[in-house]
């Protein structure tokens, strides 16, 4: 099954990365061509705060998910670092089902939300979209992380099962370096 979702995540996560380009880029744009056009021009775009929000909610609930597969969310391990290391991996996997049910409701409240929103035709004020497409965001970048999640606990089931824990690529600061932890983990002694 880790297999399977595998194969299914690396499509998934390759369009996400693309799309958080995508959006950052958009962003950065109009977060520059506003600045110049209010106060170069002194003619400001009304459009364009809220047309960059919406890109900073979908390039964060999509990266998130990322973040979730190259286990690059921060977490506090004190406890975890004070009980034997079979009994971490127990902790990692309650974490891992923990945040799963809660990114399911996630998913099953804000596609509930997204829709209410949708058969309203409520708009958004400036660009006068949809503000359905503002919302399906939160629920499909937690679907994203859901799936993201499940192949870790898959992998770190696999791990515990085979009681040599595989090297696993991690992200620092949000870029793959293709360091291991274990190298890591020997530098700082």
């Amino acid at each position: 099954m880790k297999t399977l979702l595998g194969h299914i995540l690396v499509p998934i996560n390759k369009l996400i990365r693309y799309s958080m380009i995508l959006f950052f880029t958009l962003m950065v744009i109009l977060i520059f061509l506003q600045i110049i056009y209010r106060y170069v021009l002194v003619r400001p775009i009304p459009w364009a705060e809220e047309a960059a929000r919406y890109c900073f909610i979908w390039a964060t609930f999509l990266g998130a998910s990322v973040a979730t597969k190259t286990k690059g969310h921060t977490s506090v391990e004190l406890i975890i670092n004070l009980v034997p290391e079979k009994f971490q991996r127990v902790l990692n996997l309650l974490g891992y089902t923990i945040s799963i049910i809660f990114l399911w409701f996630i998913v099953k409240y804000g596609y509930s939300v997204s829709r209410s929103i949708l058969t309203m035709k409520q708009t958004s004020p400036a660009l006068q979209m949809p503000m359905f497409y503002a919302y399906i965001g939160i629920p499909l970048g937690a679907a994203a992380m859901a799936l993201n999640y499940l192949y870790v606990f898959l992998e770190e089931i696999e791990n515990y099962k085979s009681n040599y824990p595989k090297k696993r690529e991690i992200s620092i600061g949000g870029v793959e370096e293709g360091l291991q932890k274990e190298d890591l983990l020997r530098e700082e002694k």
